[in-house]
């Protein structure tokens, strides 16, 4: 999912239309197809033995950090949004109970879940993605899953890490650099620095709407106070480069480098993910235990200290 998700009809080349799927058993494990990787991400965190399989797998470094099951579920492709297209006559073999889409609820994504109902002869559900709506997200999943009391209370806690993001102090402007190169952003009042803005920080690239490619030269004219990231690579390529670090009036460029794993903080995916930057955001100096417990809820996380932003000097 992207801002603007433009989903296709995957194997539209198709002309039949495949045979229903037969129920399974009540709460099966593995019955449930997640149609992208947010809806991934909301079914794992709701009833991660729900889930069929991966959209898209997992990096070998996120699948060190998460449980065993993580590693053990096969990589299905996307029904909807971007990334591989699924086959739907191997998603239609797991005969599963339902599709769970997690993004936009417009009248397209909307018209692309009932085509795939029809063809797969699967209930389909689509939930609305909205970062806000994140605890009626996962209320809504914990009943289509039958998840009880667990969901009730990540959906309780997301709920209170969204009222103190909305309360949060503020922040720098900033440059939402993407990739190796950081030379791919999202715009102003894009999906990819919702997180960011929804807490009064300022984003420099406002000259278009979602995801693009800028160059250095419109950076260094932008002249953000802080540079944002979730690479690695990108952090160490910078840290001592004098045009991305140095501003305009001389002094030297903030660097912050958020973590990415084992999802990314920002947009990588859209999913509940973000809970954690909105934590941090909301108290920087006093969110470690608030993020220690998201992380162990959304991925089953062992309760240890976790990985958090860091300003590179």
């Amino acid at each position: 999912m992207t801002t603007t998700r433009r989903a296709a009809l995957i194997g539209a080349g198709t002309a039949f239309t495949l045979a229903a799927c037969g129920p399974a058993s009540p709460r099966a494990a593995g019955d449930v197809i997640a149609a992208g990787q947010p809806a991934a991400l909301l079914i794992w965190a709701v009833a991660r033995d729900r889930l069929a399989g991966w959209p898209r797998r997992p990096t070998a470094q996120a699948l060190r950090v998460l449980p065993a099951r993580a590693a053990d579920l096969a990589e299905l492709g996307a029904l909807a949004g971007g990334g591989q297209p699924a086959n739907l006559e191997a998603v239609a073999a797991l005969k599963p109970r339902l599709v769970i889409d997690y993004g936009d609820t417009d009248a397209e994504n909307q018209a692309l879940g009932d085509r795939l109902k029809t063809r797969l002869g699967v209930d389909w559900r689509l939930i609305d993605g909205t970062l806000a709506k994140i605890p009626e997200a996962i209320r809504e999943a914990a009943v289509l899953l039958e998840a009880g009391q667990a969901a009730a209370g990540l959906a309780d806690a997301a709920a209170r890490v969204l009222d103190r993001w909305r309360g949060a102090p503020g922040g720098p402007s900033f440059y939402y650099a993407r990739g190796a190169d950081g030379l791919e952003t999202g715009f102003r009042g894009s999906l990819a620095t919702e997180v960011l803005e929804g807490a009064g920080w300022s984003n420099v690239a406002g000259e278009a709407n979602d995801i693009g490619r800028v160059t250095r030269e419109q950076v260094v004219a932008w002249d953000p106070e802080a540079l944002v990231t979730l690479s690695p690579v990108f952090a160490a390529a910078v840290r001592d480069d004098p045009v991305w670090r140095t501003r305009r009036d001389g002094r030297r460029r903030r660097l912050l480098l958020l973590p990415e794993q084992p999802f990314g903080w920002i947009d990588r995916p859209p999913s509940l993910n973000r809970l954690l930057a909105c934590a941090w955001l909301a108290d920087p100096a006093g969110s470690q235990a608030t993020i220690a417990d998201l992380s162990r809820r959304l991925y089953g996380l062992a309760p240890v200290a976790p990985v958090m932003p860091q300003w590179i000097p």
